[in-house]
């Protein structure tokens, strides 16, 4: 006769520290599942909340994730849009340090070069008869001169065609280093330009390093012109960061507490060890019980016959 018990299933948000295993599965989506070898659910939270993740930053342009609380809000220090994103991990957690990056008085509009600046360059040359005329890629070179001053030049291609400007004068603008998007504006004027009406200026981006640009802040004329521009593909990119953040606070719940309805083999409670140490204990052979059933009715006795000591026994009168 074989000893058989009922097993639960398998536990392995149990098997390893729970509180390791949440910490990775909030900063990396599916970290904590791997971290207890559940494989196969690690790699899908990892690929589908961050590829949700990205994907939305992609759409809007890398000005999807930032922390711009507002005043008199619930939430102090955190809006509520970024509060469903922060659930990302650390993908999200760099817009705490960009705002107040941002916020530093050092970063601000430059207007006097204070240093070279040599980047690639995409713009027009404005103003122009044709709006779609004066189209400038290429390369600009702006150096500092005395006086809040500067000069420089512009080599490249207007309108497809091989082209060199002279840049100087005092008509220099420079957008924040610090900032949302991965272009940052520029405005450089054209040498000699001022004594001539309208004054002719190169008005385009050079690149924005992503350490400076990633989840950092946008002004409210980079949103009007964004929400202008993308309309609901804008709105569709921020509600997919926001799904992703929820998601993962999903996902943390499973890595440290299991799946939310369990295996239905909660109530029991044989550990897997016990089970297998009971299978090994030696069986032990039990003879069997027999029963015999004992009659309880008492024995009835037998009646002599009556007996006289002197004489024949007498004679019936009939």
């Amino acid at each position: 006769m074989s000893l058989s018990s009922p097993s639960p299933h398998p536990r392995p948000w149990d098997e390893k520290n729970s509180f390791v295993a949440g910490i990775l599965a909030y900063l990396v989506p599916g970290a904590g599942h791997l971290f207890q070898g559940r494989t196969a659910k690690g790699l899908i939270y990892f690929f589908s909340i961050l590829g949700l993740f990205f994907w939305g930053q992609k759409m809007g342009e890398g000005m999807v994730v930032y922390n711009l609380p507002e005043k008199g809000s619930v939430l102090k220090y955190v809006s509520l849009s970024y509060a469903a994103q922060l659930g990302a991990g650390v993908s999200a957690l760099p817009a705490f340090l960009q705002n107040r990056r941002a916020a530093n008085p050092v970063n601000h509009t430059i207007r006097h070069p204070s240093r070279p600046l040599i980047e690639n360059f995409e713009g027009r040359l404005v103003p122009t008869d044709n709006d779609a005329e004066g189209v400038l890629v290429g390369t600009i070179r702006v150096e500092p001169v005395e006086g809040g001053e500067f000069r420089g030049t512009f080599e490249g291609t207007m309108d497809g065609k091989p082209a060199k400007l002279a840049l100087g004068g005092s008509s220099f603008e420079l957008a924040p280093a610090i900032k949302a998007g991965f272009r940052r504006k520029v405005t450089c004027g054209l040498e000699n330009s001022a004594a001539a009406f309208p004054i002719k200026v190169i008005e385009g981006t050079i690149p924005r390093p992503f350490v400076d640009a990633y989840a950092s802040p946008p002004d409210a004329d980079q949103l009007q012109e964004i929400n202008g521009r993308l309309g609901k593909t804008y709105e569709l990119a921020m509600v997919f960061t926001w799904i992703a953040g929820l998601l993962n606070v999903l996902a943390i719940w499973d890595c440290v507490l299991g799946p939310a309805y369990g295996f239905g083999d909660e109530h029991l409670k044989v550990k897997p060890t016990e089970v297998s140490n009971a299978s090994q204990a030696p069986k032990t052979a039990t003879a069997p019980v027999t029963t015999t059933s004992v009659s309880t009715v008492p024995p009835v006795a037998a009646s002599a016959p009556p007996t006289h000591s002197d004489g024949p026994p007498p004679k019936s009168s009939i």
